[in-house]
């Protein structure tokens, strides 16, 4: 019995250890101070890479709080590379005539002959169909057909009190449109604004990642040359910028190598030849083009870029400029709370806010807040395997094994007294 009793004692502290490593992945290493928001509502806290390359690579391991030391919801958002927009553009009206019982007369003026082949109309709501057609001009005088029949069916918009209507035809490049409709059976429509919708690209936003130091050496031997960047902590660049001085003219190749080549070793030379092929990344600088090169999302703290000569001399570069796309923790702030970001545990598993329901009901352009100086509140662990996890599992076993033994011996015992 008493050594039942030692065994569930033992139980009980292995157990206790487990709590306590469960307990501590919520402990955090680093954490920052964000700039007071200006605007009551929701914010962008923007993440400097001196945050994001103390984070996990999914972000998971990082908190908000408020003054009460309250965990505040948040959404992650991130820069896109290339935004595809839409931006609506207004043609210039140069009258919008009516004649009662007959007709009603719009005549728009495309002054640089754009070529068009759509015109939208923004109309107030109206329960009416009407019968439109089209026709264009060079001087006003000689009008030629663009669309003879054309039908705007009921302008009834729940949400607002007008609505657009998308009017297609065939590419034009006339400078006069005029729409003419039939108000034999009606009263006029109210066109409120007549244009088009051009789509046009936006790029993502980036900041620009510190670097510690850098060297570099230009090789005769094997007519390459080698940057190397080193960063003070683990970063995660999405792109290299190059601003280059000479020669007006050029076309390289090279390849961009993503933290230290591993040396490879006879049973492992498959495994680290692939993983220094995923940590390579090729590209051409070409005076034809921009000096850019996209680089994959990977956490390193130096990199290594190649350029090969042949035979022409090297390039002169004033600026290799590492960058980050920009990363924000959207959430809702007040002006009288001051806020903390805690973060930098490799333990911590993702929260789950129900913000991220709402994600479209929130605008994409708000406020932008930085942080502050990074301060660490904890020795960060080193990195383990799971031998101490193991370990413990299998003592817990161990246990367990040894009390059901104890259990069964004990039973037998006593039911072999009761027959005795």
């Amino acid at each position: 019995m008493k050594l039942i009793t030692h065994s569930l004692k033992l139980l009980l502290l292995v157990v206790s250890a487990v709590m306590t490593k469960t307990a501590d992945a919520q402990q955090f290493t680093w954490q920052t101070h964000v700039a007071k928001p200006q605007q009551e509502g929701f914010n962008r806290i923007l993440l400097s890479p001196q945050v994001t390359g103390r984070l996990q690579a999914d972000f998971s391991d990082i908190r908000l709080y408020n003054n009460a030391g309250q965990e505040v919801p948040y959404l992650l958002r991130t820069e896109q590379p290339v935004q595809y927009k839409r931006l609506f553009k207004e043609y210039d009206i140069l009258s919008y005539t009516h004649q009662k019982g007959c007709c009603s007369e719009l005549l728009i003026s495309n002054p640089d002959k754009h070529k068009l082949n759509n015109i939208s109309l923004l109309i107030s709501n109206a329960d009416v169909r009407k019968d439109v057609k089209l026709s264009g001009s060079d001087n006003r005088q000689d009008w030629y057909v663009l669309k003879d029949k054309h039908t705007l069916y009921a302008i009834n918009n729940n949400q607002s009190t007008a609505e657009v209507k998308l009017l297609d035809f065939p590419l034009s490049d006339y400078r006069y449109f005029r729409l003419q409709l039939n108000d034999s059976a009606s009263a006029p429509l109210n066109i409120l604004q007549a244009g088009y919708y051009d789509t046009y690209t936006e790029a993502g936003k980036y900041t620009s990642i510190p670097v510690q130091n850098n060297t570099r050496k230009d090789s005769a031997s094997v007519k390459s040359t080698y940057i190397t960047l080193r960063f003070a902590q683990p970063v995660y660049p999405d792109r290299l910028e190059f601003s280059i001085v000479s020669p007006q003219l050029y076309h390289r190749n090279g390849y961009v190598l993503l933290g230290k080549e591993q040396v490879m070793r006879r049973r492992r030379s498959k495994r680290k030849r692939q993983q220094n092929q995923q940590r390579s990344v090729p590209f051409v600088l070409s005076s034809n083009a921009p000096a850019i090169v996209e680089l994959p999302r990977l956490a390193i703290e130096e990199l290594t870029i190649v350029i090969q000569n042949a035979d022409n001399r090297p390039l002169e570069f004033d600026e290799i400029k590492p960058l980050q796309l920009n990363r924000y923790l959207v959430a809702d702030l007040s002006r009288d709370q001051d806020y903390t970001l805690k973060f930098g545990n490799s333990k911590a598993e993702a929260p789950e806010y129900e913000l991220q329901y709402f994600q479209d009901s929130i605008p994409a352009d708000l406020p932008i807040l930085q942080t502050a100086e990074l301060k660490q509140i904890r020795k960060a662990e080193k990195q383990k395997d799971n031998t101490t996890t193991i370990i413990i599992w299998a003592a817990i076993a161990v246990v367990i094994a040894g009390l059901t033994y104890m259990t069964i011996r004990l039973l037998k015992e006593m039911d072999t007294k009761k027959q005795v």
